[in-house]
């Protein structure tokens, strides 16, 4: 085992990696989009979900779509490869930042609640903007708006961490204690 210290990977290969898993998470949604064309044809129509109010629409989509991801996320990365698919590809890995070695499940499911909080603020406030809308309202309350922003400006931030910060370490890494690495070929 070497006791070097693993490599920090160059941003672009981060990046290609991002993208490689919300390729996957966009096949997720396109079955799902699939799945509720399949239910509107055989029914008739499409089912409303903010018949359920804005905290019903909202568990919904955290129940299809965002715990899913995030299964996918925590099971790849507390997994032995330490990595999803994206980072596999990319020859990257999730590492424990003091140890250097494998992070225990604890700091991967921190890990991934924190990566996942933006995307379900902006669901937050799109349902909540909907049923506003759905009521006829004419304007948004300001706390509204700030969630509205914070969930489009979070992702960016998350990002230029990642590529700025000196270990690489964006929001979700510094939470958890981890970082990704480059793996040696092999």
């Amino acid at each position: 085992m070497s006791t070097r210290q693993p490599d920090r990977p160059p941003f672009r290969t981060r990046i290609a990696a991002l993208l490689v898993d919300y390729a996957l998470i966009l096949g997720w949604m396109a079955l799902l989009g699939g799945a509720s064309l399949i239910l509107a044809l055989a029914t008739g129509r499409f089912y409303n979900w903010l018949e359920l109010g804005a905290f019903g629409a909202q568990l919904l989509g955290f129940a299809v779509l965002v715990l899913p991801v995030g299964i996918y996320l925590f099971s790849t990365e507390a997994s032995q490869r330490q990595a999803t698919v994206g980072k596999r590809l990319r020859r990257l890995k999730v590492i424990d930042a003091v140890t250097g070695g494998r992070p225990a499940r604890g700091q991967v499911l921190v890990r991934t609640i924190i990566k996942l909080l933006p995307w379900e603020l902006a669901h937050f406030s799109i349902w909540h903007s909907a049923a506003l809308a759905a009521e006829g309202a004419q304007q948004w309350p300001g706390w509204l708006l700030a969630v509205t922003v914070a969930a489009n400006l979070l992702p960016v931030a998350y990002i230029l961490m990642a590529g700025l910060q000196r270990h690489g370490r964006g929001p979700h890494d510094l939470a958890a204690g981890t970082r990704v690495v480059q793996v040696e070929a092999g």
